[in-house]
């Protein structure tokens, strides 16, 4: 439990910080979106990445339980993928480009900052 605890207070940070980031500064992330979606670099740097962090998590918190840790081994399976996908096919971002302009809404911040604060809870809270 205690890993559990320092994964959901580290992802907590991580999304609040980059939520509230995204919120006052969009601009700029957009602007940082779209050279990582330009560089195939960028994409097998954010590969490796992945499958760092997907692999910690998946060694070390492989939890498949009936509590809110499964979402911090999920979130690992999800990042192990994603890092094989974009070291395999580092093209396979080029789908994601339109994305970038249509997103204008607030929605997805808001979603990253409360995601953010539900882990916070559970880290340094609950």
């Amino acid at each position: 439990m205690e890993l559990s605890i320092f994964i959901a207070r580290t992802l907590g940070v991580m999304y609040v910080t980059v939520g509230i980031g995204l919120f006052l500064f969009r601009e700029t992330y957009i602007l940082a979106f779209r050279k990582i979606l330009e560089s195939p670099g960028y994409a097998l740097l954010g590969g490796f990445m992945a499958i760092v962090g997907g692999m910690a998590l998946v060694t070390y918190h492989n939890l498949w339980v009936n509590d809110w840790r499964v979402v911090i081994t999920l979130i690992g399976w999800i990042a192990l993928i994603k890092g094989v996908i974009l070291i395999m096919f580092p093209t396979f971002l080029d789908m994601f480009k339109g994305i970038l302009q249509v997103r204008k809404g607030k929605g997805l911040t808001i979603a990253i900052v409360l995601f953010g604060l539900v882990f916070i809870y559970l880290g340094f809270i609950r």
